[in-house]
């Protein structure tokens, strides 16, 4: 028995001076490092990141879905009150139209593939401003949404006097349906920016850094590409469903 003892201590010995200094302890390894060593961890982030596009929208949309809804509620309010505003404020109305005439009326003299870029930077151009925007407690992001909502219903409101409801319909779902959710979207960031800026304000922790860079992120990974794409529908695809009326 005292050989067998006097044999394990020499063993631990001999394995201690073959060790390198400072590595003498048996260690262990916690979760992550046997992870690392073992490349686990590595296989799991690769797999993880070809999920981690769809994770991120649906992820990123589920936080940002309740001010989606107020963005979305506030511009149809304000597009109601701009479509019933026609009949009490008819100067105002023709004002409108006559600006909204100037400022686009070039556009039908141009090629389509000028047309395209045009309306596509024009509306990348208001959905990032709508995001920014938010930078100021929400309320410049609302307001924006409100003001086109607004122009947007006085507008549909004279147009179908002239050329009927149904025309004012075909002309603004086909691209409208992907392009109202990306503008309401970009809104949507800067209100929850604002809000963000507000909890700091008021001494409360935030990550308005951390935000911002997401919503940029979320802006061009998805709401740019998608702004693309109702642009071609609004250049090549409206027309022709117009002509058919």
């Amino acid at each position: 028995m005292e050989r067998e003892e006097d044999y394990v201590e020499e063993k631990q010995a001999r394995v201690q001076t073959e060790t390198p200094e400072g590595e003498i302890e048996n260690r262990g390894y916690t979760r992550e490092e046997k992870d690392f060593l073992t490349g686990n961890r590595v296989v799991e982030v690769w797999s993880e990141g070809g999920k981690s596009s769809k994770k991120g929208f649906t992820g990123y949309l589920h936080l940002i879905w309740p001010y989606f809804l107020f963005i979305t509620f506030v511009f149809f309010a304000s597009l109601i009150a701009g479509y019933v505003s026609v009949a009490s404020f008819p100067d105002m109305a023709d004002n409108l139209i006559k600006s909204f005439s100037s400022r686009f009326g070039p556009l039908q003299e141009m090629k389509p593939l000028y047309i395209l870029f045009v309306i596509f930077l024009n509306n990348a151009f208001v959905s990032l401003l709508s995001l920014v925007l938010g930078l100021a407690l929400g309320v410049l992001s609302i307001l924006f949404i409100a003001f086109n909502g607004y122009i947007v219903g006085v507008i549909s409101n004279i147009v179908a006097q002239q050329k009927g409801l149904l025309f004012i319909v075909l002309a603004l779902l086909p691209h409208g349906i992907i392009e109202l959710p990306m503008v309401f979207l970009s809104a949507s960031i800067g209100l929850r920016l604002g809000l963000q800026v507000f909890s700091a304000l008021i001494g409360r922790p935030t990550q308005i850094k951390k935000e911002f860079k997401e919503g940029l992120q979320f802006y061009f990974h998805w709401i740019l590409p998608l702004l693309f794409v109702a642009a071609v529908i609004e250049t090549f695809i409206t027309p022709l469903i117009l002509g058919l009326i």
